[in-house]
């Protein structure tokens, strides 16, 4: 007969025993995370994404707002901004704000962040499959160099992963609890994700709607009514960001005024050549090819106006992309997809990603780990699927990552929004393989149930 308290008493022990590895996980997280700032130390270059968040983030701290960063630091000039989605230099500024200032503060700073990543990870990878899935996931997030790159570069991949990994498992909730609260949630943190990076927006639109309609158990009325709590939720989260970008600028600028750069993915030296499917800047540089695709804000002009400039880059990208459509189509999109898959020159994409602030010998350990991964994940993902778990928001991260690119260029850092997903999934399928080997064993079957939590007597 199966004794309810020692089951019971089993359980709580299991759960201590988690917690316990979890926190041990965690450690080993952070520890990678301090060596990859103190030994590997990625470049951070005086003119780039990593370095503009840092200063926008103390002109935060020192109360200047949100200003174009290298205008003031290089040029003594000052100029609103919304280049760059606002929250993660306003997570920077907290720090900031506290005196720690430097490249290296906030580098270190965000290495929490990382392993909070982890152990949301972790957590969900429990409750998918069990303790030992999720220890597995946690692992692999603890050392995958996809992930912990971002944190030692300064870049805003980190906190967006753990945005994303925390939508996910808002997502499952709501899947189990579907309710205006559990969806209003969702589009909560979705909002903040797209504060973070704009294709936020991109995930938010793939993954809520699908989730809401599959509450079978609702009448369509009120799938209709947290789908909408859902987007709502984003919106009013976003709203602040938008009236303060329509009061500077005169425009409207949901997140951030970087579309301008799709003068860069659409323009000849990206639709041809080595440089196919990928992102171009033009100034400053060979003067053979001056003009063909982004040129940079040109601030020194008395009446710069960065939103307007961004308008007239995006209409620059957009023009020629309709005037090359079927170049878009083929082979353009194919190589965007291939580059940010990790498929399509694939060594370039690596030297490319050295210009982001990234290592050399870390980017290629990383998309090897990645491809190890990637098939684990398939396989994971159709263990779940026929285990009868939902697997829309795990799947909803690579179509958001597909569409992201197809809209924009290829680039191996974009694909940061479906690597939590592609962890957990991989966990999935290498706890199933160890479990299958386990029933081999004597007393295997037992271990599985007890891992998984069921009864064993």
């Amino acid at each position: 007969m199966h004794d309810p308290e020692r089951f019971n008493a089993r359980s709580r022990l299991l759960t201590r025993r988690f917690a316990a590895a979890l926190a041990a996980v965690a450690f080993v997280a952070l520890a990678v995370r301090v060596l990859a700032v103190e030994i590997v130390d990625p470049r951070v270059g005086e003119v780039s994404d990593a370095s503009a968040y840092h200063l926008i983030a103390n002109n935060l701290a020192d109360g200047r707002g949100y200003i174009r960063p290298f205008d003031l630091e290089l040029l003594g000039t000052v100029h609103a901004t919304a280049e760059y989605p606002p929250l993660f230099t306003a997570v920077l500024a907290v720090p900031a704000k506290l005196g720690l200032d430097t490249v290296h503060s906030q580098r270190l700073f965000m290495t929490l962040v990382g392993t909070a990543t982890v152990v949301l990870i972790g957590l969900l990878g429990r409750r998918l499959a069990g303790d030992t899935a999720g220890l597995i996931a946690a692992g692999l997030a603890a050392i995958y160099p996809m992930l912990w790159q971002s944190d030692a570069a300064l870049m805003s991949e980190t906190l967006f992963a753990f945005l994303v990994i925390a939508m996910l498992g808002l997502a499952y909730r709501a899947i189990r609890a579907p309710s205006l609260v559990s969806f209003a949630v969702l589009g909560g943190v979705a909002g903040l994700a797209t504060l973070t990076r704009s294709e936020g927006a991109i995930l938010a639109l793939v993954m809520i709607p699908p989730l809401a309609w599959r509450a079978r158990d609702l009448l369509p009325r009120r799938r209709l009514a947290i789908g909408g709590a859902a987007l709502a939720a984003l919106f009013v989260v976003m709203m602040p960001w938008m009236i303060r970008n329509a009061v500077v600028f005169h425009r409207f600028i949901p997140v951030s005024n970087n579309v301008g750069a799709l003068s860069g993915a659409n323009c000849e030296l990206t639709y041809y050549g080595p440089g196919l499917g990928s992102w171009r800047s033009t100034f400053g540089g060979d003067p053979a090819v001056a003009g063909l695709c982004f040129t940079g804000f040109d601030v020194e002009q008395a009446d710069f106006d960065e939103g307007e400039v961004a308008r007239a880059h995006f209409a620059q990208g957009t023009d020629y992309a309709r005037a090359h459509l079927g170049r878009l189509a083929f082979p353009v999109v194919p190589a965007r997809l291939g580059r940010t898959w990790g498929v399509f020159r694939v060594g370039q994409q690596i030297d490319l990603a050295t210009f982001e602030g990234r290592t050399k010998t870390w980017e290629t350990a990383g998309t090897w780990m990645y491809w190890f991964l990637l098939p684990l994940a398939v396989t994971g993902t159709v263990l779940l699927a026929r285990r009868r778990v939902p697997i829309w928001p795990l799947v909803s991260t690579a179509v958001a990552v597909s569409i992201t690119t197809v809209l924009t260029y290829g680039n191996q850092r974009f694909r940061l929004t479906a690597e939590p997903a592609i962890v957990l999934a991989a966990a999935i399928a290498l706890d199933a393989g160890q479990r299958r080997l386990a029933r081999g064993q004597p007393g295997g079957t037992v271990r599985d149930a007890a891992q998984r939590g069921e009864p064993t007597s």
